[in-house]
């Protein structure tokens, strides 16, 4: 699997870089904005690995250029910026998820694994229908109703909907909720997931989410 790793402190890339061919990544490291624009517009990457800062440009940028250019290649910004602002924009510019520096190798690992499954949102431009009047647009990330109109999805309430649509019809459970969306080890409790929940029926009134009473819930 081809991995385009955008980072421009040369130890910190060698390191990620050796993690990572471990685990049967071919890596591909570059360290400018330039650079690494360049190599995302000429040759297909499975995955982008995607620092913030970088000497001549910015990551958000980036990762909102490739959404424009039609690459769907799923990105990880791995970024010290760790401000609840910094996240949310990551997710708004095309990002897929966010790791916060220093990191453990084996969340890094696992996000990786978790998007490598999930990059069919990623395969094309065609629209992903669920529930009975919705089409999901994987380049975009947003949601067309069936009378043409366009819902943007904050960014907890993006990644419900794309762990609902990962497992189809079966029940997601409260640690992947957990996982998805807070990162591996942290649980901030069901009150929080209820009401990302609850601003999900809300922003997609069609959509029915059946709770299932001590594991989770699931799409019906």
């Amino acid at each position: 699997m081809k991995l385009a790793l955008i980072e421009d402190d040369l130890l910190l890339s060698d390191t990620v870089s050796d993690i990572l061919s471990a685990e049967g990544f071919e890596i591909f490291p570059f360290f400018s904005f330039d650079n690494a624009e360049t190599a995302l517009y000429e040759e297909r990457f499975d995955m982008v690995v995607l620092d913030v800062n970088l000497p001549d440009g910015n990551g958000f940028d980036l990762a909102k250029a490739m959404r424009r250019n039609a690459i769907g290649t799923p990105i990880l910004f791995l970024t010290s910026q760790s401000s609840a602002e910094a996240v949310a924009l990551g997710f708004e510019s095309g990002g897929d998820d966010y790791l916060k520096k220093p990191f453990e190798p084996a969340e890094l690992i696992a996000r990786l694994k978790n998007l490598t499954r999930r990059s069919f949102f990623h395969t094309s431009s065609s629209f992903i229908p669920f529930g009975k009047h919705y089409l999901f647009d994987p380049l975009s990330q947003k949601i067309m109703t069936a009378e043409g109109n366009v819902i943007t999805l904050h960014a907890k309430e993006l990644s419900l909907l794309k762990l609902f649509l990962l497992k189809s019809t079966e029940i997601v459970t409260y640690e992947e909720f957990f996982e998805e969306l807070w990162g591996i080890g942290n649980e901030p409790g069901f009150d929080a997931l209820r009401a990302h929940i609850k601003n999900l029926r809300k922003a997609l009134p069609h959509l029915e989410i059946e709770t299932i009473r001590s594991l989770g819930y699931r799409l019906a």
